[in-house]
């Protein structure tokens, strides 16, 4: 780490789909973007729902749903038709929807694995609201 007067967090992840990276890198983009130096959880937020990276399907007035992802992509008349405003729960409802199965002969052996470290001034303080579950 650099320097003890300003807050600073590695974190390294093993074990992630290519698609998080695009959506990690997305973020840094925006955070950049927006003069900042660190990747908040609002970026993140944008960044899942920027026009690149879709949702893997969404409701529609009168249609099935967009569906991404599966072989062949999507054609351009599949985007047609209005779709359908969701709640914030009905949302939350969806993306559990989004979760895949077990993929035992994809990926890594093993399971994914998150670690960071910490520096600065407020690095006890950090390291609390990370460690809280």
């Amino acid at each position: 780490m650099t320097s003890e007067l300003r807050d600073e967090c590695r974190v390294t992840v093993d074990g992630v789909a290519p698609s998080l990276i695009r959506m990690l890198r997305n973020a840094a983009d925006i955070a950049t973007g927006a003069g900042r130096n660190w990747v908040g959880i609002e970026d993140i937020y944008v960044a899942l729902t920027s026009d690149e990276l879709a949702p893997m399907w969404w409701p529609r007035e009168g249609k099935e749903p967009i569906v991404k992802g599966r072989r062949g992509g999507i054609a351009h008349s599949e985007l047609e038709g209005e779709t359908v405003p969701l709640s914030y729960s009905a949302f939350q409802r969806l993306t559990r929807e989004w979760l895949p199965g077990p993929t035992p002969k994809v990926g890594p052996t093993s399971p994914v694995t998150v670690s960071y470290e910490l520096s600065g001034p407020h690095e006890e303080e950090f390291r609390r609201m990370i460690e809280r579950r």
